[in-house]
């Protein structure tokens, strides 16, 4: 399908970026330098996607957002939030305000064509929270004063599967710490055992994510969506950081 891109940055390299990857699908592309004519266009337009710089002039990026979300014709719209600072009170903010997603400046031309790829692919956004990707990574899980080296499986926006014998009962309470890739630093949350699958496997529900760490982990889901088949069903499960290029 065609999707109807809104582009309002004050700096002209993101919005020429975004139109160079989407012209080519026949993505319509319309571009901004103040979010106050954005606004007034999103009152009268729908949109699919709007990447909308936090620092825009007359109407900053965070205003712009929250009338976006209140404008009737894009109560659905895909708010892509453009930050040139990984300042953790301005991401939360973003969320607060109706971001979706939050990307880190400079933008890298490989995450926008995952984002288009995604987004272009039907039943986009039920996918997004429904499924659950491979993620094979190192996790130590802690629960009291002992620790338990395991390995992900598959990771969604509300949990996870690990693998590995740690003697941890459902029900209790344990804190992970994890990488993923293009993430800077580890994610550190807490998660709840909701299933254990013999003794070598057990289902995790987060607690509580961070804006930040739910931010990582609905990135690394989207990036995959399109090429990705969700794997059988082991549990629902998901998390959250700034990306960076």
């Amino acid at each position: 399908m065609s999707l109807k891109i809104m582009v309002v940055d004050d700096e002209p390299l993101s919005p020429k970026l975004i139109r160079s990857l989407a012209t080519p699908l026949d993505h319509t592309v319309l571009a901004f330098e103040d979010g106050q004519a954005a606004g007034q266009r999103a009152e009268s337009q729908r949109f699919d996607v709007a990447f909308v710089g936090m620092g825009t002039p007359q109407l900053d990026g965070l205003e712009l957002a929250r009338r976006i979300r209140k404008s009737p014709l894009n109560l659905e719209t895909t708010i892509v939030m453009l930050s040139a600072t990984d300042d953790i009170d301005s991401l939360r903010k973003a969320f607060g305000d109706g971001a979706d997603f939050v990307l880190a400046k400079p933008v890298a031309a490989g995450r926008i064509r995952q984002m288009l790829a995604a987004m272009d692919s039907p039943g986009w956004k039920g996918k997004r929270h429904a499924a659950r990707l491979p993620l094979m990574t190192e996790v130590i899980c802690t629960s009291g004063d002992q620790k338990f080296p395991l390995r992900s499986l598959n990771v969604s926006e509300t949990g996870m599967l690990l693998q590995g014998s740690a003697e941890i009962a459902e029900g209790q309470e344990v804190a992970l710490e994890f990488k993923i890739m293009e993430v800077q630093g580890s994610l550190n949350v807490l998660a709840r055992i909701v299933r254990r699958e013999g003794t070598e496997r057990m289902g995790l529900g987060f607690v509580a994510l961070a804006p930040e760490d739910l931010n990582a982990i609905q990135l690394y889901v989207l990036g995959r969506l399109r090429d990705s088949t969700p794997p059988r069903d082991f549990s629902n499960i998901g998390m959250h950081r700034l990306f960076t290029p």
